[in-house]
């Protein structure tokens, strides 16, 4: 679902979808990867595309990462359908010491997005392994410092600190701190991820909650799908600097 408005950009209507080959957008080469949900299978598909493993052949490194999708508000001022760009991301493992986003990127994608009437709100994100489905728990991570939550964009910004290539992240607010959420988590898997089986009987058990998670991510992803269609032709992202040079 998060990679959808990148397919739409890339792709045209008559053309059959694929997720393995690059397109042009403006004077860019881009490729989607879909990292799945989780921190463990995101960290594993930024090793390979970022040429830190030994099955990293297909792709070649790249000049910058953005990571898109979406995330849960921890504060009452980013309500849903907000976009913001992280400055700096947490993690909810304490030995895991905080990651910078590049700079320059951030602020181009700012400064773009105000161009085009867009509003764009720079935050702290925290990466945590489980879902955060009550106010009580969105609370208790706010107390970082974060202001948005996400299961994958720690595990990526590492991953591209350690090949040093300059990283981004543009999410969309798709649950607010107030939202209650079914509780996934009883359906994640050992990798993080949704197992299906579990994940239905946890949507089944919380049928109206989920009716309305589901249309508020539906809002949101086209709040990013907007934001996409000015970023991913800029021409910023080859003059980005690098992590270390920040």
């Amino acid at each position: 679902m998060e990679g959808q408005p990148v397919r739409k950009i890339a792709i045209p209507p008559t053309a059959p979808s694929s997720n393995t080959q690059p397109f042009r957008c403006g004077s860019n080469e881009v490729l989607l990867i879909i990292g799945g949900m989780g921190p463990v299978g995101s960290r594993i598909k930024a090793e390979m595309a970022l040429g830190l493993t030994s099955s990293a052949s297909e792709f070649r490194k790249p000049n910058a990462v953005l990571i898109i999708g979406l995330c849960g508000g921890l504060t009452p001022s980013l309500p849903e359908g907000k976009i913001v760009v992280y400055t700096d991301c947490l993690s909810t493992e304490v030995a895991n010491a905080p990651l910078r986003c590049s700079q320059s990127i951030t602020d181009s994608v700012v400064a773009l997005l105000a161009a085009s009437s867009i509003q764009c709100d720079r935050s702290v994100g925290i990466t945590s392994p489980r879902i955060a489905t009550t106010r009580d728990e969105r609370l208790a991570l706010a107390r970082s410092g974060a202001t948005v939550v996400d299961m994958e964009s720690y595990s990526i910004l590492n991953a591209a600190a350690t090949a040093a290539v300059p990283a981004a992240v543009l999410r969309v607010v798709s649950d607010s701190i107030d939202r209650e959420l079914p509780d996934f988590n009883r359906a994640l898997n050992d990798a993080g991820a949704l197992d299906g089986r579990k994940a239905l009987r946890v949507a089944l058990g919380s049928p109206i909650r989920t009716a309305k998670l589901l249309a508020a991510n539906k809002r949101a992803m086209q709040y990013l799908a907007n934001a996409l269609e000015i970023v991913l032709p800029s021409g910023f992202f080859a003059q980005a600097e690098s992590p270390e040079s920040q």
